[in-house]
């Protein structure tokens, strides 16, 4: 086996294979990336069995060949190596190691047998739809930050994708707020409720970004899902649970609200949270005629206030919340303005973005 390929085709292409592989593994061949070299070119391919990848890259191939590597290794040569470099692989007689050169640099990888590596193939009987690919990443930034962080609590883990009507819909929650939000899709084909891993939803949105003006092939069946994006091929396991019912929670569109300027928000509570306790990060919001107190009360540092005004003509109201929640939530609505209806101190709140109705953030008050 022999082959060339660019270091500024190989080093994405290898930290993204790094990046899914699993390092902690007891079974080594999956801290490994299979390099398959092919007359076409470079195919990688890196799994931890739950999720999996598979690139193909640009590269001279003199002599075809399977080899499979260590993923953090092969990493850190390509990342290493000079920028114009060019780097040049050989399997060792009898495939014990693979030589691999760029520059001046020489080095020998102990390798695995790469009919050891788990077979990764593309989704048979899936259903599948197309759709942009900056459509798809808005949603997943409008809804990725209040996935849970606690493993304990598997369901709540990612992202629950469903289907109403013409409208693919995503919705997370920690149990403290929930974040919605849609796209229109075109698709006939139902869409029963699945749980995108937390794992799946970065990985992703990585490539999102990567192919920001192209379109995204979606496939999924039972317990997977295939995400295919240029010469990227993303599978994973959803996750095996039930999503609760977040309708009930999210508080009707009537009554009291005031509106915000998304700016303004977002200074008085970050400024006046730096007084809060570091853990719990609580403020308390006080609402009177066309004002919007933000007040924090800490005994062993002190106490803060700040205000700012609002369009606002209802009773006094006040609550307390965390204020990272707060600040996550105005952070993802990219509109000037914040809606944000209110019900008695503990009940939860509905923030809305007028110029994108297609998203709604609910957050959970705490008692102060």
């Amino acid at each position: 086996m022999r082959a060339k390929a660019a270091k500024k085709d190989l080093l994405p292409a290898v930290m993204r294979a790094v990046s899914v592989a699993d390092k902690k593994s007891v079974v080594p061949i999956l801290s490994h990336v299979l390099l398959d070299f092919r007359e076409s070119g470079l195919r990688l391919k890196s799994t931890d069995l739950d999720h999996s990848l598979t690139e193909d890259i640009p590269a001279e191939v003199s002599t075809l060949g399977t080899v499979a590597v260590p993923a953090a290794i092969l990493g850190d040569i390509v990342r290493k190596s000079s920028e114009t470099a060019a780097l040049e692989f050989s399997l060792a007689e009898k495939g014990s190691k693979l030589m691999v050169v760029a520059g001046k640099s020489k080095f020998e990888l102990s390798v695995l047998d790469p009919g050891d590596f788990p077979e990764i193939s593309p989704l048979k009987g899936a259903c599948t739809f197309s759709v942009k690919s900056a459509d798809l990443n808005k949603l997943i930034i409008r809804t990725k930050f209040s996935m849970s962080p606690e493993e304990s609590r598997h369901n709540l883990n990612g992202i629950f994708l469903h289907k109403e009507e013409d409208k693919l819909k995503a919705a997370s929650t920690d149990g403290h707020r929930l974040s919605v939000s849609e796209m229109g899709i075109d698709i006939k084909e139902s869409i029963q409720g699945m749980i995108v891993s937390k794992k799946t939803v970065f990985e992703v949105k990585k490539l999102l970004d990567l192919f920001q003006d192209e379109e995204v092939s979606v496939a999924f069946t039972a317990n997977q899902i295939q995400f295919s994006l240029g010469n990227i091929t993303f599978i994973s396991k959803l996750v095996d649970g039930t999503f609760p019912d977040y309708k009930r929670v999210i508080p009707e569109i009537i009554g009291d609200f005031f509106v915000v300027k998304r700016a303004d928000f977002l200074e008085i509570v970050d400024r006046v949270a730096v007084i809060s306790d570091d853990k719990v990060r609580s403020v308390k919001l006080e609402l009177t005629k066309n004002n919007l107190s933000c007040y924090v009360a800490n005994s062993k540092v002190g106490s803060g206030r700040d205000e700012v005004e609002v369009i606002y003509s209802g009773q006094g109201w006040s609550a307390g919340f965390n204020a990272g929640y707060l600040l996550d939530a105005a952070q993802n609505v990219h509109g000037e303005s914040l809606k944000v209806y209110i019900k008695e101190s503990l009940a939860p709140i509905l923030i809305i973005d007028e110029s994108e109705p297609e998203s709604l953030f609910v957050v959970m008050p705490m008692r102060i």
